[in-house]
């Protein structure tokens, strides 16, 4: 669910806030939240799966643009960030009515059981889901040395 379409129901009897609400919603045009209501960033929904050699993370991105993605991999902290801006217009044929410009940031981060390599790792976004595969790094195991 984006922010856009979170709607905040007022109890009965808030006369107040209706007469002094702003000048689009007194003209009838429903807005979805309130400017201060809204996060300045969104936590994105995910899952992480463990596939054994690899990790699996998928993420909701609603709105974003492949290019306007952030990923940042060390060792097994994992960063993502993401940006999402548009603009909405409502119009009475050359006259506009209504202008409504929104931006939205979604971040998370995220630790890992164990380090991930860069090498064979994939990132894919497609209908506003990005799937990360992140292939864990080898184990490095101790060697005994005889002495001589």
């Amino acid at each position: 669910m984006t922010i856009s379409h979170i709607v905040r129901r007022e109890p009965v009897g808030s006369l107040f806030d209706d007469l002094f609400s702003d000048f689009f919603n007194r003209g009838g045009w429903q807005l979805s939240a309130r400017p201060s209501e809204l996060p300045s960033a969104v936590r994105a929904r995910l899952d992480v799966v463990d596939k054994g050699d690899k990790y699996l993370a998928i993420l909701d991105l609603p709105g974003v643009r492949k290019d306007d993605i952030s990923v940042t991999i060390e060792g097994a902290r994992v960063s993502i960030s993401a940006d999402s801006k548009g603009e909405k217009e409502v119009k009475n044929g050359e006259k506009v009515l209504h202008t409504e410009r929104f931006a939205s940031s979604y971040a998370r981060s995220f630790e890992l059981p164990a380090e991930v390599t860069e090498e064979g790792a994939d990132a894919a976004f497609e209908n506003g889901v990005l799937r990360l595969t992140l292939p864990k790094r080898a184990q490095v195991s101790s060697k005994r040395l005889s002495v001589r």
